[in-house]
């Protein structure tokens, strides 16, 4: 118990094989993507960044419905049936 005791600041303050490793060290290449002219130029261009802005509203918008419209159905065929 005595020795367990005194290595116990010394098993505190090691280092584990699970920390994270200093930013020098990482090889950051896989996170790199790379982008085409035409790309950097749509992504600088207000009209194609707004148009994705919507096209995204209206898909969430339509998905929505289609979702409403799903569960609506069955109440409206099990009340025809009643």
């Amino acid at each position: 118990m005595k020795y367990l005791l005194m290595i116990l600041p010394l098993l505190l303050f090691a280092k584990s094989p699970f920390e994270t490793l200093d930013m020098k060290n990482m090889d950051l290449s896989i996170y790199e993507t790379k982008k085409s002219e035409e790309n950097l130029q749509a992504s600088k261009n207000v009209k194609v960044t707004c148009r994705l802005i919507c096209d995204k509203k209206v898909y969430k918008e339509q998905k929505i419905s289609d979702a409403i419209e799903f569960y609506k159905k069955p109440k409206e065929n099990g009340s025809n049936n009643d």
